[in-house]
C-alpha cells in the first residue's frame, strides 16, 4: 500500500504527460503481482466498493476529532481524503506492529466485506498507515483518485512493458479482469496473448494525427474529403451476444471508457437494431428543436453517475 501511495503522491505533483508515463511504467515494471494489477485497476476505474461511502468516512473522523475542527479543516483543505488523512489520530501513538499493508489486502478485504465490517476495517487501516498512506487509501475506496491520469494513459504505461502498441492492449482489455495476471504475463513474454472473448468489446478508434509541414507537398488534395467538426463527443457503440445468446450493447468513449450508464435512453434505442453483431463509430450530439446544442449541454449528462 505504501508503494501505491507513493505512486499516487508523485503522480499528483507531476504535470507532464511523459513524466506520469515514466512513473507508472517504472511502477508496473518493479512491482510484483497482484499489487500492480490492482493498481492498474484503480488508475483505470476498474475498482468499485459498494459500501465505502464518504458519509462513513465523515462518521469515522468525527469519532477521532472535534467536529468543529473537522468542519473548519475540510473547508480550508477542500478535499475529504486529504483532510481526514492529516487530521486522523491513530489509537496507538507508538504505531502498529502489523506488517506493511498491501494494496491487494485492501482490495480483496473490501470485496468480501459487508456493510457492518467496513467500519472496523477502515479504522484499523487508518491507524496502521501514515498520512500519505491514509490519503491514498481514502482516494482508493471513494474512487476519486484525481491524479491527472486517464485510463488510456495508464494502459499506455502498461503497454511499454512489452513493448507493444497501446491499441494491442485495448483490443484485449475488456476481456480481462483485475489483477490482470494474463496481461502482464503476455507483456513480459511469460504467456500467450490474452484472447478477446468479450462479445461487445471496445475497438481502438482511429484518431486524427498531425502532419509535418514537409509532408504537404507530397499530398494531393483531390484524395481527401473534409467533414464538419461537430461539438460533441466521439462515441463507439459495440453490440454482440454472449455464450448464452444474451444481447449485450455498450457505449464507449474514444479512450475506451464505458459510458453506457450515462445514456440509457440511447442504449435502449440502439438495442433495437436487429443485427446481432455490429460496431458504430461516430460523434454524439444533443439535438433540441432541430438545433445542435453546445458541448456544455452534453457534459451535464456525462457528469451524472
Amino acid at each position: 500500500m505504501n508503494r501505491f501511495a507513493h505512486l499516487l503522491d508523485r503522480l499528483s505533483y507531476q504535470p507532464a504527460r511523459n513524466g506520469k508515463l515514466r512513473l507508472m511504467t517504472d511502477y508496473f515494471r518493479h512491482t510484483p503481482d497482484p499489487e500492480r494489477g490492482y493498481a492498474l485497476a484503480a488508475l483505470t476505474g476498474g475498482l468499485s466498493f459498494r459500501h465505502a461511502k464518504p458519509a462513513l468516512i465523515r462518521d469515522l473522523v468525527a469519532e477521532r476529532s472535534d467536529p468543529a475542527l473537522f468542519a473548519l479543516s475540510y473547508d480550508f483543505v477542500g478535499d475529504l481524503s486529504e483532510t481526514v488523512a492529516l487530521l486522523w489520530e491513530p489509537a496507538d501513538a507508538h504505531g502498529s506492529n502489523h506488517p506493511p499493508l498491501l494494496l491487494s489486502e485492501v482490495v480483496e478485504a473490501l470485496a468480501r466485506a459487508g456493510r457492518n465490517d467496513l467500519r472496523k476495517l477502515l479504522t484499523g487501516w487508518l491507524d496502521a498507515l501514515d498520512e500519505t498512506g491514509r490519503w491514498a487509501l481514502l482516494k482508493l475506496i471513494t474512487g476519486a483518485l484525481r491524479v491527472g491520469v486517464s485510463a488510456r494513459l495508464a494502459r499506455t504505461a502498461v503497454a511499454e512493458l512489452g513493448p507493444v502498441e497501446v491499441d494491442a492492449v485495448e483490443q484485449v482489455w475488456h476481456g480481462l479482469a483485475p489483477p490482470y495476471l494474463p496481461l502482464f504475463a503476455w507483456l513480459e513474454g511469460r504467456g500467450e496473448r490474452p484472447t478477446a472473448i468479450d462479445p461487445a468489446p471496445f475497438r481502438p478508434a482511429m484518431l486524427a494525427q498531425p502532419l509535418d509541414e514537409k509532408n504537404f507537398d507530397t499530398l494531393d488534395a483531390r484524395e481527401f474529403c473534409a467533414e464538419w467538426k461537430w461539438d460533441g463527443i466521439r462515441l463507439q457503440v459495440s453490440a454482440g451476444r454472449d455464450e448464452n445468446g444474451h444481447r449485450l450493447l455498450r457505449l464507449y468513449s474514444r479512450t475506451g471508457e464505458e459510458v453506457t450508464a450515462a445514456f440509457p435512453d440511447l442504449a435502449d434505442h440502439l438495442g433495437r437494431i436487429e443485427a446481432n453483431d455490429f460496431a458504430l463509430d461516430g460523434e454524439l450530439l444533443v439535438l433540441r428543436d432541430k438545433r445542435v446544442q453546445s458541448f456544455a449541454t452534453l457534459q451535464q449528462r456525462l457528469n451524472r453517475k
